[in-house]
């Protein structure tokens, strides 16, 4: 890539950010978080209290099991809004101390959605600096999932059987997120480049968060229904997790592993936004506005929609390609993508000619 083209692009988002600072899109909403921690906590603490109440009644048996599976689907949901504050805390988007933020994020990290704050760190803050890079990107380096057809190859057994078919089993995929989540969280908890103080707390936070709600359904709706009640809590809980973060970059350009690409490039040809909406936007914990949150990665979320106006404005002056679909258009566009790998028996076609096709014009 030329140094003209690098040069091009620097001062693109040079000023792009200038125009965003001058819009104030770039102070904290603490208060945001706040209000919306308080009304999560106080929802899922009704849902506890009505769960005493249905596994104490009268009611059929059949019918408290029904009402308990829909608590538990509820409790998955917010379990995930949890994370995606924690998400925002990581990126330093609640308070302005940095300290500050990571401790609301380990508590929130490890307490409430149940997964390691440090392992979560040190993986997504590889994925920003890289997004969709081959080799480099961690997001695209997933045990059963393939991106590229020599990814594939080297699977062997079950992987290999589920990336062959991958994209058919991807909506069901994503229902093993959060066991996903958990098990590479354990495993993170025995690396040492965390004191051994955080990481004894890390484990003993979620060590609580996920032997508590098996305990209390449990004593209310017997330990063998608990069993099957703290699965579905998971399967919801990664559902939503990876729902929100798949359409983000999965079926995007893939970066080859030696390919210089500056920061503007990098961010903006590999991220694609999902339109929002009111209910988009609680739901995915503004992920939906991914270009603009890997543009400005500190930039609070109730900021992130009027920064998109900016964004797609400036794009389309300098005919800069920003991807934005429709959610379900997006999964479909991952679902054909992710075929495509598993069933190809080629060399790889789908590392995009990206430099070619979407190399931002002047």
């Amino acid at each position: 890539m030329s140094t003209l083209l690098l040069t091009k692009s620097t001062s693109n988002y040079t000023e792009l950010l200038s125009r965003v600072k001058a819009a104030g899109l770039l102070v904290k909403k603490p208060s945001f978080y706040i209000i919306r921690l308080a009304v999560i906590s106080v929802i899922a603490s009704g849902l506890w209290v009505a769960g005493g109440f249905i596994g104490a009644s009268a009611l059929d048996e059949a019918l408290v099991i029904g009402f308990a599976f829909i608590i538990a689907g509820l409790l998955g949901v917010l379990g995930a809004q949890y994370g995606f504050i924690a998400h925002e805390a990581a990126h330093r988007q609640i308070f302005h101390n940095n300290k500050l933020n990571d401790w609301a994020g380990l508590f929130l990290a490890n307490l409430f959605a149940g997964l390691s704050y440090g392992f979560w760190m040190r993986k997504h803050n590889k994925h920003h600096q890289k997004p969709n890079q081959i080799g480099q990107d961690p997001d695209i380096a997933i045990r059963v999932l393939s991106f590229t057809v020599e990814s594939r190859d080297e699977k062997r057994g079950l992987e290999r059987w589920v990336s062959n078919r991958q994209g058919y089993l991807f909506p069901f995929l994503l229902f093993l997120t959060g066991f996903d989540l958990l098990l590479d969280s354990m495993q993170a908890l025995r690396r040492k480049d965390r004191s051994i103080g955080i990481r004894v707390l890390e484990f003993g936070l979620m060590v609580v968060r996920q032997t508590a709600p098996y305990v209390i359904m449990g004593l209310m709706f017997g330990w063998l229904w608990a069993i099957a009640l703290w699965l579905f809590m998971m399967m919801v809980f990664g559902f939503f997790m990876g729902a929100a973060f798949a359409p983000n970059h999965k079926g995007m350009p893939l970066v080859a592993r030696e390919a210089k690409l500056d920061f503007f490039e990098r961010q903006v040809l590999t991220s694609r936004n999902i339109r929002g909406s009111w209910l988009k936007d609680n739901l995915m914990g503004g992920l939906n506005y991914q270009v603009e949150h890997h543009l400005f990665p500190s930039m609070a979320r109730p900021n992130l929609k009027r920064a998109h106006a900016i964004v797609s404005a400036y794009c389309a002056d300098k005919n800069i390609t920003l991807v934005e679909m429709g959610l379900l258009s997006s999964y479909k566009a991952i679902v054909v993508y992710l075929n495509k790998v598993g069933l190809s028996g080629n060399t790889d076609p789908f590392v995009c000619p990206m430099v070619a096709d979407m190399r931002p014009r002047s």
